[in-house]
């Protein structure tokens, strides 16, 4: 009878030991992962804040330390904006073992007016998505996907603006308007004005 119950207790110790261990891991890998979005976010807040403090162009910052971790931050120039306000790619990461987390933002750079902090603002974030349930895989990708042409079009569109002359930009503009519905077509040729005017120059 004793053997009898060695032999079904030690299985039964031996699963529930394993149990506990594999629930320790998985609270770890949910603390580090948490704690490396934490530390890309530190990295944005830290690029709003050299932004609103006046610092302007490129910049290109690598192992930047918050408590005993570290993050990168990269803050690209894209171009002027309708108010001539300066505009950015906001970029931040960070890595912790085996977990990636970045951050990407668009921002909007005001000029002092007549001292910093300036106005800025953030908008469109898009950041690693770490799924932990395998049927999210699909739409995570997907999602990814469709942002990063989103991104693509946006440059080529700026790029376009920039390099077209006034007078390129209006005229491929008012080629357009065979397909726009009657009721805007009267219309369009002021509207060409005003997208002329307020185009992106280098």
């Amino acid at each position: 009878m004793v053997i009898g119950l060695v032999a079904v207790i030690v299985p039964v110790l031996y699963l529930l030991s394993q149990l506990g261990s594999s629930q320790t891991k998985l609270a770890f890998k949910y603390h580090e992962n948490l704690l490396t979005e934490t530390t890309a976010f530190s990295g944005t807040n830290a690029g709003i804040s050299r932004l609103r403090g006046n610092l302007r162009g490129y910049q290109n910052l690598t192992n930047q330390l918050v408590g005993d971790e570290s993050y990168s931050l990269n803050l690209r120039p894209t171009g002027k904006g309708f108010f001539q306000q300066s505009l950015y790619y906001l970029l931040a990461s960070s890595k912790i073992k085996n977990h990636n987390y970045v951050i990407m933002a668009e921002a909007e750079q005001f000029n002092p007016e007549p001292d910093p902090p300036v106005l800025v603002i953030t908008r469109d974030f898009w950041n690693t998505v770490e799924p932990y349930e395998i049927d999210q895989v699909a739409d995570v990708l997907s999602m990814q996907n469709n942002r990063g042409v989103d991104l693509l079009r946006l440059d080529e569109t700026r790029d376009y603006e920039k390099n077209a002359t006034p007078a390129q930009y209006s005229g491929e503009i008012r080629a357009k308007s065979s397909r726009l519905p009657e009721e805007l077509i009267p219309d369009w040729s002021e509207v060409v004005d005003i997208l002329t005017s307020e185009k992106l120059s280098m």
